[in-house]
């Protein structure tokens, strides 16, 4: 099977998430995407504004109907409470998987920009392949410029099915970077909770049954 891990903090998970995975599933051929609600973020620690048991259940309903994507617990909080690293993450959903399955990393432009602050970035590189969501503006210059360092580019890039693919290398190491065309998905998250904060619906970003059970739990109120 292809997978993908799809990690965030899902704080709510909104159409543009949605959008993404499709793509992903679409133009990689995925079997499954999981949507794993992060326990705590390094960079962003005390950014979750909903717990993690309501972001679970809001990505269940966000992500019903399509036999594609699951609700994963692989990146669920830690009981030592110290902050989820995706190396680790990854490095476990590996280790869960047959060998004849082939994991990808799916993670959005702006979270690939600060890639290199991420622990261990150049090792978590060659984990797996890595699925780039592109955004307006995002281009190939900017993607190598989001190596850690000691990671480079190698060969040049290949288009085929409206999907870059870019080859990386660090040494012997090599993986490889898919990075899927513009979506047009300028959804932000922050934005959306201080929207509901202030009393809107955001029925135009949410699925209903997401935004009903953001009303029913009375999440984001200012």
């Amino acid at each position: 099977m292809r997978i993908a891990f799809f990690g965030g903090t899902f704080d709510p998970p909104h159409r543009g998430h949605l959008a993404i995975a499709r793509a992903a599933a679409e133009r990689l051929q995925l079997d499954r995407v999981w949507f794993a609600p992060v326990g705590l973020q390094p960079l962003k620690q005390d950014s979750s504004a909903a717990s993690f048991e309501d972001r679970m259940a809001m990505v269940q309903l966000a992500i019903a109907g399509d036999a594609r994507f699951e609700a994963s617990t692989i990146d669920a909080p830690r009981a030592d409470g110290q902050p989820n690293y995706t190396i680790d993450t990854l490095t476990r959903m590996r280790s869960s998987l047959s060998p004849s399955d082939k994991p990808f990393c799916l993670v959005g432009a702006d979270s690939f920009l600060i890639l290199r602050h991420w622990y261990r970035a150049a090792e978590l590189l060659f984990v797996c392949d890595f699925i780039v969501a592109g955004r307006p503006g995002f281009d190939l210059q900017q993607t190598a410029e989001s190596l850690p360092i000691g990671v480079h580019v190698a060969g040049e890039p290949r288009l085929a099915n409206g999907l870059t693919t870019l080859g990386i290398a660090d040494g012997g190491r090599h993986s490889k970077l898919y990075i899927l065309p513009d979506l047009q998905e300028d959804v932000s998250a922050t934005e959306i909770r201080e929207a509901l904060a202030e009393g809107a619906t955001e029925d135009r970003v949410l699925t209903t049954p997401v935004a009903d059970y953001i009303r029913a739990h009375k999440l984001y109120v200012g």
